[in-house]
This record gives structure tokens, C-alpha cells and sequence, in this order.
């Protein structure tokens, strides 16, 4: 939904796509849902420039 407004501020090399979600805020103990592991973050980030 998101990924073209955040490519015009990024600009990535062509060729590149951003698939990018974050979570912020706390769980609700009370909504139940499955938990499910996380990749390390290496595998799935890759920072350009720096």
C-alpha cells in the first residue's frame, strides 16, 4: 500500500523493490492470534549507504 510513497523518498537502484512493515506498540495479551519466529535480521535487510 505503502511501497511507492516510501520508494519516491528512498529512491532505490532500479531493479530493487521495498517490502518493508513494522510493528510499534505493545501486544494485547487479550487478542488471541499464532505466534510465529522471526528471521534473523540479517537475512531479511539489506541497509544501503550508511
Amino acid at each position: 500500500m505503502y511501497r511507492r510513497t516510501v520508494t519516491d523518498v528512498v529512491s532505490p537502484p532500479e531493479g530493487l523493490i521495498l517490502f518493508c512493515g513494522m510493528s510499534i506498540g505493545y501486544e494485547d495479551a487479550a487478542v488471541p492470534y499464532a505466534h510465529t519466529g522471526r528471521a534473523p535480521l540479517t537475512e531479511t535487510v539489506t541497509f544501503l549507504g550508511g
